[in-house]
């Protein structure tokens, strides 16, 4: 169907039968919209939780180099690679929520696609 066919068979309904095609439309899209952000919502939380591991497994490896190989001698040659770990977990991370924001301006612009 052409739009042209549909802007007049929408003007011979009137305007009550317009607005309530509008309302049917905008509901469908605000269901739309909850269910993408309760995804995004699981995703975030599947997130949170690999980070989570990821810092605990770090934590774990922290205090088994304290206990086990850390003498005050060697103290600060054990930690010197520790910074650059964490500047690559810090990125990790910002790389998680760069991928999280994509993903939600996808739903968005699905969503006025649909």
């Amino acid at each position: 169907m052409e739009w042209a066919a549909l802007f007049n068979l929408l003007q011979s309904w009137g305007p009550t039968a317009i607005s309530s095609v509008l309302v049917i439309v905008v509901l469908y899209l605000i269901r739309k919209i909850d269910s993408n952000s309760k995804e995004n919502e699981q995703h975030a939380a599947a997130l949170r939780a690999d980070i989570n591991k990821t810092l605990n497994s770090f934590g774990e490896r922290l205090s088994n180099v304290e206990h086990n190989y850390v003498k005050n001698d060697f103290f600060f040659r054990e930690l010197s690679g520790w910074k650059s770990e964490i500047n690559r977990l810090a990125d990790k991370v910002d790389s998680k929520f760069e991928i999280l924001a994509q993903n939600i301006i996808q739903v968005i612009n699905r969503g006025k696609n649909d």
